[in-house]
C-alpha cells in the first residue's frame, strides 16, 4: 500500500543544507568508511580484545553531516551498560572514546535502539528499551548526550523509540507517528505528531530526514518470532513545518527485507540494506507504489548492516602508502613496531613499561596489545591479552608507546616468563602483528 495513506499533523522548522561525502557502515563487526560510488573504502576499527581477553564488536554507526563520526561497540549478547563509543574527527583523528551509558535503576538494559549524532556532531541520541522484574516493570525511550568523554549519565527522553535527528531536533516514533521535537535542543521533552503511517498496515521503526529539508524516508516493518517484511516509504517534504508535497510519494524498491535507510544532507542520495547488501542509489522519485531510482544502486557491501551517510572526506583516513599518495583499503601504510631484543617481564610490570618506537604514516592514536595462548594463563578458549599502551601520534614519523601488563598480566606475571606474545600494533584500522618471547 503507498505512503499516500498517510495522515499529517504540525510540523516543525527547516534545517541547513549540507553536503555528503561518504557513508560508514558496519561490517562483519567492524566499522568502515566508503565513498558514495564505493570506489574508496577504508576501514576505521576492527574488533576490540578488551582486558579480560573478551571480543567486542561493533555494533552501531552514526555519521554527522560536519564529518565527525561515531560508532558504538561491545561483546555481542552482553548487558548493554558495557557499552563502549569512539570517535573519528574530519581529519582522520580519533581521539574521544569512553562509556555509551545508562542511568542506574533497571534491571535488564537494551540500547541503542537507534543511533545518531547531531548535524555539527557534538552531541548523540541512542533508543533504549529496558526491564525490570519483580514486580515486572518496562520502559523505552532516547538517552541523550554530549560526544564527549565524560561518564556522566545521559539525559532521559522517555517514551521515544528508534531516534534520529535533523540537525539538532530528535525524530522519533510512537505506533504509526512520527514525532519532531519542538525544541532545538536535543534535550527537550516535547513532541509534536508530524506523520501518522497506519495506512500502510505495518509498524513503524526509524525516520530519516536530509538535512535540506526536502526528502524523508520511514521504515516499516512486520515481525513474526523474526521479521518477515521490511519496507522503506520516501516522501517529498518541505521541511518539518509544512506538510510534505507528495511530488515524491513510494516505496523503495528493495530486494527482501529493507532497512537502515539514511539520506544524504543534500537529499541526492538514499543508502539501505537489503537482501543485495548495503546499496546507494540516486534520490527516488515518482508516485506510484515503486519509487523510480535517479541513478541505480551501487552495492557498498554485500554483507554490511548498520549504516549512515555523512559529510567525512574518506581520502582523510587513508593513511599515505609508503611509495606514494593515499590508496584505499589494503593499500594504506601499516603502522611498524620496533621492540627491544629483550622484553622482560618485570620490565613489563614496572611503571614505565617497556618503550616500542612505532613508526606511522599519519597523525592519530596509537594502540598496542599484547596476547599469549589461553594455557598460558590457566585459562581455556581465546588468547588472552596481558599488556596494553597507547600513544597519540602529532604526525607522520616515529611515536613512543609504553608496554605494560595489565591486571590480568601482573597476576599471572611468573607464568609469563618464557612466553610467546602476539604484539598487535594499531593505528585506526590499520594493524601489524609481531611475534616475542618473554623473557
Amino acid at each position: 500500500m503507498r505512503s499516500a495513506l498517510i495522515a499529517l499533523f504540525v510540523l516543525l522548522t527547516f534545517a541547513p543544507a549540507a553536503g555528503a561525502a561518504s557513508i560508514a557502515y558496519i561490517d562483519g563487526g567492524e566499522v568502515w568508511l566508503s565513498s558514495l560510488d564505493g570506489a574508496q573504502k577504508v576501514r576505521l576499527a576492527t574488533h576490540v580484545v578488551n582486558s579480560a581477553g573478551e571480543t567486542e564488536k561493533w555494533l552501531a554507526v552514526a555519521a554527522s553531516d560536519s564529518g565527525r563520526i561515531v560508532a558504538a561497540r561491545n561483546v555481542p549478547g552482553r548487558i548493554s551498560r558495557f557499552s563502549w563509543f569512539k570517535v573519528w574527527e574530519p581529519n582522520g583523528t580519533s581521539t574521544v572514546e569512553g562509556p555509551l551509558n545508562a542511568p542506574a535503576g533497571w534491571t535488564s538494559y537494551t540500547y541503542p535502539l537507534g543511533f545518531d549524532v547531531t548535524a555539527d556532531g557534538n552531541h548523540m541520541v541512542y533508543g533504549f528499551s529496558n526491564t525490570n522484574c519483580c514486580p515486572y516493570t518496562f520502559g523505552v525511550g532516547t538517552y541523550v548526550r554530549p560526544v564527549s568523554n565524560s561518564s556522566l549519565d545521559p539525559i532521559v527522553i522517555s517514551g521515544w523509540l528508534h531516534p534520529t535527528l535533523f540537525g539538532s531536533r530528535v525524530i522519533a516514533g510512537s505506533g504509526t507517528t512520527i514525532n519532531v521535537q519542538d525544541a532545538p535542543t536535543t534535550y527537550g521533552t516535547a513532541f509534536t505528531p508530524w506523520m501518522d503511517v497506519s495506512g500502510a498496515h505495518l509498524d513503524l521503526r526509524r525516520t530519516d530526514v536530509a538535512a535540506n529539508g526536502t526528502l524523508a524516508a520511514f521504515e516499516l516493518e512486520e515481525w513474526n518470532g523474526s521479521q518477515t517484511i521490511g519496507k522503506i516509504g520516501v516522501v517529498a517534504i518541505q521541511g518539518v513545518d509544512q506538510p510534505p508535497t507528495l511530488a515524491t510519494d513510494c516505496f523503495l524498491p528493495a530486494t527482501g527485507i529493507a532497512k537502515d535507510v539514511s539520506l544524504s544532507a543534500d537529499a541526492t542520495r538514499i543508502a539501505w540494506t537489503d537482501g543485495a547488501g548495503l546499496r546507494v542509489a540516486g534520490t527516488p522519485t515518482g508516485v506510484a507504489e515503486h519509487c523510480v531510482l535517479t541513478a541505480p544502486p551501487v552495492v557498498i557491501s554485500p554483507t554490511a548492516g548498520e549504516s549512515a551517510i555523512g559529510g567525512a572526506n574518506v581520502a582523510a583516513f587513508l593513511p599515505p602508502t609508503a611509495g606514494g599518495p593515499p590508496t584505499a583499503g589494503g593499500g594504506a601504510a601499516r603502522p611498524v613496531a620496533t621492540v627491544p631484543r629483550k622484553v622482560t617481564t618485570k620490565a613489563l610490570a614496572a611503571a614505565k613499561g617497556v618503550a616500542i618506537k612505532v613508526k606511522v604514516a599519519r597523525a592519530g592514536k596509537v594502540k598496542l596489545s599484547g596476547t599469549v595462548p589461553a594455557k598460558v594463563v590457566r585459562r581455556k578458549g581465546k588468547p588472552v591479552v596481558v599488556a596494553t599502551g597507547s600513544a597519540t601520534a602529532k604526525r607522520a614519523g616515529t611515536v613512543t608507546v609504553r608496554l605494560r601488563l595489565n591486571p590480568a598480566g601482573r597476576k599471572q606475571k611468573k607464568r609469563l616468563k618464557g612466553a610467546r606474545m602476539t604484539l598487535r600494533v594499531s593505528q585506526g584500522g590499520v594493524t601489524a602483528t609481531k611475534r616475542i618471547t618473554l623473557r
